[in-house]
C-alpha cells in the first residue's frame, strides 16, 4: 500500500539467466553474452566482464554493495574460468551458482566470497535473509549507503518449505501446497528484512524494488495470459514491478506505463542522482519521472525480448502493440530422443503424458529417483542452449510476424497483422533494425569440450 505498483511490468527475458543479465545491465541479454539458460559445467558463456552492472555504478558512487542468493549468470566451473562477482561490482556476496541442493531445505552448496560454506540448516530464503541482515549489522561503515541484490531461489524446484507452513495450504505431501508454502516462507523472509531496516531507522529512505525473472512454468498460474516460462508471449514475460521509497516518492498508487527489468539500471541512476554509464548502449529507460511524478518519461526505443533457442524468437513492444517474430531457421535437435525421455519421465512421475507444457512439468516436479534424475539430466542437456548454435543464430532470420493489440486483446488470442498492415510493417522495420544492432553487439562463444 505504500509503494508504486506497475501493472504492465516485464521480466528481462522469458527464462532466468538472460533475465538476470538484462536486469543488472539495462541491456538486452544477448549484448551481455547470455543467450540462454546457463549451466556453468556445460557452457563457456557468462555475463561479460565488460558489462557495467548496477552494482558497479553504485560502487563507484560510494555505495557498499552485496549480492545474496541465486546468481546464474556465470561462475567458474572447472576449466571454464569466469569473472567473479567482485569483478561485477559486489564487495561481498553469499549465494549459489544456480539452484539450492539437494533442495531449499538444508542446502549444502552455498558459497561466500568464492569459498564453499558447506551444509547449512534451514531454508534457502531464510538463510539468505539472515546473511543479508548480518551484513547490514556488521558493515564497516554503518553510515555508508548500500545496495543489496537479493535473488531468492524459492519457489524454483526442488521445492521445500516448513511443514507447519505447508499444512496451511493442504496436505504436507501435496505439490501445490508445498509450492504455496515456499512463497509464504519467502514472504516471511522479506518481512524479516523489512523489519530489520525499520529497526535500524533506514526503511523509509531505502528504495526497495520487487520483481521476478520470468512468468510461471505453469500456464494456469499466469492469470490467463498466453504462454508461460520460456515463451515470449505475455505469460512468459509479465512479472511484478513494485517500487517502495517513502522518502523518495508518493506511494499507494498504480502506474500503467509498459516497463520492465531492463529499465532498472537507468531508473536507479535517475533516482539516486548518479550519471548513467557512458560509452555503452542502454536498452532500458529511466522510470524516475513516473515515480517522482515530475518531468516527462520517454523511451528512446521499443522494448525487445529475444529467445534465439525458441520458436518465438522475438517480441517487440511499443505502446499497446506487441509484434512477435517467429524463428526462420532450424537448430540441431534430437527431438525423437527428447520425446522418448518425456514419456518415460511422465510415466515414472505419474504425470499425464498429454499434459500441456510437459517439459516444464517433468523438470519441475518434486518426484525424484536415481533413474529419474539421470533421465532428467539427459533431457535438460538435449534442450539446453548450445554455443555451437551461435553462427546459425547470427545468420538466421524470421519466418513470419504476428501483431497483437494488448489494449483490446490482452490474452493475445487474435493476430491482427493482416488487418493492420501499416502498423505491422512499421514495427517490423523497428524490430529488424534493433535485432541487427543487438546481433552485431552479441559475442561469439567457442564451445569447450567437456
Amino acid at each position: 500500500a505504500r509503494g508504486v505498483r506497475f501493472t504492465d511490468f516485464h521480466a528481462g527475458a522469458a527464462v532466468c539467466s538472460p533475465s538476470r543479465a538484462t536486469l543488472l545491465t539495462g541491456r538486452q541479454n544477448l549484448r551481455t553474452g547470455i543467450y540462454g539458460v546457463l549451466q556453468d559445467h556445460w557452457h563457456n558463456m557468462h555475463l561479460l566482464e565488460r558489462e557495467v552492472t548496477i552494482a558497479e555504478v553504485l560502487q563507484q558512487a560510494g555505495y557498499g554493495t552485496a549480492h545474496f542468493g541465486k546468481w546464474h549468470i556465470g561462475m567458474t566451473s572447472g576449466k571454464r574460468k569466469k569473472p567473479t562477482l567482485q569483478a561485477h561490482g559486489f564487495d561481498y556476496w553469499f549465494g549459489l551458482s544456480n539452484g539450492a541442493s539437494p533442495s531449499h531445505k538444508d542446502p549444502v552448496n552455498f558459497i561466500r566470497n568464492g569459498k564453499r560454506v558447506g551444509p547449512m540448516k534451514g531454508y534457502s530464503c531464510q538463510i539468505v535473509v539472515s546473511d543479508a541482515i548480518h551484513w547490514l549489522e556488521t558493515k564497516a561503515n554503518p553510515d555508508q549507503p548500500f545496495f543489496m541484490n537479493i535473488w531468492f531461489n524459492e519457489p524454483h524446484h526442488k521445492l521445500a518449505a516448513p511443514a507447519e507452513i505447508v499444512s496451511l495450504y493442504g496436505d504436507i505431501q501435496d505439490e501445490a501446497a508445498i509450492y504455496s508454502a515456499t512463497i509464504d516462507n519467502t514472504d516471511r523472509a522479506i518481512g524479516r528484512l523489512v523489519a530489520k531496516l525499520q529497526a535500524m531507522g533506514k526503511l523509509d529512505n531505502t528504495l526497495i524494488i520487487y520483481s521476478s525473472d520470468h512468468g510461471s512454468y505453469r500456464p494456469d498460474r499466469n492469470g490467463g495470459l498466453n504462454g508461460n516460462k520460456g515463451s515470449n508471449f505475455q505469460g512468459g514475460l509479465r512479472s511484478p514491478g513494485i517500487f517502495f521509497w517513502p522518502d523518495g516518492f508518493r506511494g499507494g498508487r498504480v502506474e500503467n506505463t509498459p516497463s520492465g527489468s531492463v529499465d532498472l539500471l537507468p531508473t536507479i541512476c535517475g533516482l539516486a542522482g548518479i550519471d548513467k554509464p557512458t560509452d555503452v548502449h542502454l536498452d532500458g529507460a529511466d522510470l524516475s519521472p513516473l515515480l517522482i511524478e515530475k518531468g516527462t518519461f520517454k523511451r528512446s526505443q521499443p522494448m525487445l525480448w529475444l529467445s534465439p533457442w525458441s520458436g518465438h524468437l522475438a517480441t517487440l513492444r511499443e505502446g499497446n502493440y506487441t509484434l512477435m517474430g517467429y524463428r526462420g531457421y532450424q537448430l540441431p535437435s534430437d527431438q525423437a530422443r527428447k520425446n522418448a525421455l518425456l514419456q518415460q519421465m511422465a510415466k515414472m512421475a505419474s504425470i499425464d503424458p498429454r499434459a500441456p507444457n510437459l517439459g516444464s512439468r517433468v523438470t519441475n516436479t518434486t518426484f525424484s529417483s536415481p533413474e529419474y534424475n539421470r533421465l532428467k539430466s539427459e533431457f535438460v542437456r538435449l534442450r539446453t542452449f548450445q554455443e555451437a548454435w551461435i553462427p546459425t543464430i547470427k545468420t538466421g532470420g524470421f519466418s513470419r510476424f504476428a501483431l497483437y493489440d494488448l489494449s483490446t486483446d490482452p490474452l493475445q488470442k487474435r493476430d491482427i497483422s493482416k488487418q493492420q498492415p501499416e502498423v505491422t510493417e512499421r514495427l517490423k522495420k523497428k524490430l529488424l533494425t534493433l535485432y541487427q544492432d543487438i546481433m552485431a553487439d552479441a559475442p561469439d562463444w567457442e564451445p569447450l569440450a567437456n
